[in-house]
């Protein structure tokens, strides 16, 4: 089934314009659209592998921003990838200070709130309700992704 939804065509703008000059952002727009809960684990990991080589270089705020959409997506449809992609919204934000669980769930809360008053497409439906309904959930998760920032710090 693909993802006909105006609502992810202006979520995910930026991505399919990367994809202009990016093939691996390309690639992972084609995924995104496909994406569902009942997409196989084959393709949801070629959708990972993509989305890991896209290597979006900015400052720490862009890069959050630019994920955050895609990883809330994914972490929708498929939970059990948190492991491999939960990075991309919590070091960011560990890189500017916000060190504490609790603390980091309610940024991410509060980043989804203005980037949806300034543009009410920002993110899907199901962004959304993953950010809204299941990001409190996964405390330990976030712990485990904040202790390896630290740990990254030390080396």
């Amino acid at each position: 089934m693909k993802n006909d939804n105006p609502r992810f065509e202006k979520a995910f703008f930026e991505l399919k314009l990367m994809g202009d000059i990016n093939p691996s952002a390309k690639k992972t727009y084609e995924l995104l659209r496909k994406l569902n809960a009942e997409t196989e684990d084959v393709e949801t990991d070629l959708l990972i592998s993509e989305l890991h080589q896209i290597q979006y270089g900015s400052n720490t705020n862009s890069v959050f921003y630019f994920y955050f959409p895609i990883i809330s997506f994914i972490l929708f449809y498929k939970p059990t990838y948190e492991k491999e992609i939960l990075a991309y919204l919590i070091a960011p934000n560990f890189a500017n200070g916000t060190t504490k669980t609790k603390e980091m769930i309610q940024m991410i809360q509060h980043a989804m709130k203005y980037k949806l008053t300034e543009n009410k497409h920002y993110l899907t439906a199901e962004s959304q309700y993953w950010i809204s309904n299941e990001l409190s959930s996964m405390e330990n998760e976030i712990e485990r992704e904040i202790l390896k920032c630290w740990k990254e710090l030390d080396e």
